[in-house]
């Protein structure tokens, strides 16, 4: 294994080779289980194999990041399916095709000690979004689209970010992906909100820490079942997480003062977003990439898609960590 950077672990052939023929396998075992009807198990048969099979330092990295996780975390040289797949046009991709990356997806947050989530008024309630470009979408500014540049946020930022919020209605607390193919070369830039504090006054970030701000859904999401469009009112952007580390939630044109201070501060915010350059992570065929999203803000560039079926494909699934922790993965 080589160590390529702080936050990024390259698994070497050999064990790669082992960990596909040992998924492979797997395949039989989980028959049509899909992943939204059982992630649970996928999880444990994910965890088990990449135990057995991943290089020591890889596991070790793996555990110690799950109790005490830097804001982002790669791995690279993972097996995908062992026979090409396209990608997808609609958005929508046959699960069947793609057991191998699902284990090792949700074998690694199994052994992170996440646990995988979907929201109903997004992606059809489905845990994993393909990243991919889609022509109707090409100018939206979501995951399918590909003509606008998607400037720094985070994600969901329109769910509660208490604490001891429901899982099904808390901001996620992680993004993970895994690469089917990113021919193309783009990267997923990372801003740390450390970074962005740094930037800012502090006059600024105790504005932002006030409960002065609305903030609505983004394209990706459907109305309620009320018929009305998802936003919350009277909330910060800027909180502390109980290990101290400050959260912030965000998106272009997402949040508004409520108050001439939180607009004020909220202006100083873009201005000074609009000047940091972040940190480009490249997640292509078989990385699997994950980052805190209340720690860590992302961004994606335009582009021009590859080829129809090699265009740039990833594969995210957002992740909560339980307030009372997951038992360690059965062996």
């Amino acid at each position: 294994m080589t160590y390529r950077g702080t936050h990024t672990l390259r698994i070497n052939d050999v064990s790669k080779a082992a960990l596909r023929a040992a998924l492979e396998e797997a395949r039989i075992d989980l028959g049509t289980t899909l992943p939204d009807t059982d992630p649970a198990r996928y999880g444990e048969y994910g965890a088990k194999h990449l135990r057995n099979h991943l290089p020591a330092a890889a596991l070790e990295a793996l555990a110690g990041w799950r109790h005490s996780p830097t804001p982002w975390f790669t791995l690279a040289n993972l097996p995908g399916p062992a026979d090409p797949v396209p990608t997808p046009r609609d958005g929508f991709s046959d699960e069947s095709l793609l057991t191998t990356p699902n284990l090792v997806h949700f074998g690694i947050l199994r052994l992170l000690g996440l646990l995988p989530v979907a929201y109903r008024w997004e992606n059809d309630g489905r845990l994993i979004r393909n990243v991919a470009p889609r022509a109707v979408a090409a100018s939206s500014l979501t995951s399918w689209g590909y003509a606008q540049p998607l400037d720094w946020h985070t994600d969901d930022s329109v769910l509660d970010h208490a604490p001891e919020a429901d899982i099904t209605a808390a901001i996620p607390h992680y993004l993970s992906f895994f690469g089917m193919r990113n021919d193309e070369g783009v990267p997923t830039d990372l801003l740390p909100v450390d970074t962005v504090l740094a930037a800012l006054p502090a006059a600024t970030a105790e504005a932002l820490r006030r409960p002065e701000f609305t903030i609505s859904a983004p394209e990706s999401y459907r109305a309620t079942d009320s018929g009305k469009p998802l936003s919350r009112t009277g909330v910060p952007l800027l909180w502390s997480l109980p290990d101290g580390n400050p959260a912030l939630c965000y998106g272009p044109g997402l949040p508004a003062g409520m108050t001439s201070d939180a607009r004020e501060a909220l202006a100083r915010l873009e201005e000074c977003l609009a000047g940091l350059p972040g940190h480009p992570v490249m997640v292509s065929e078989g990385g699997f990439h994950i980052f805190d999203n209340r720690r860590v803000m992302h961004r994606r560039v335009p582009f021009e898609p590859a080829a129809d079926g090699r265009a740039r494909w990833l594969r995210r699934c957002y992740a909560h960590r339980p307030a009372g922790g997951l038992a360690p993965a059965s062996s």
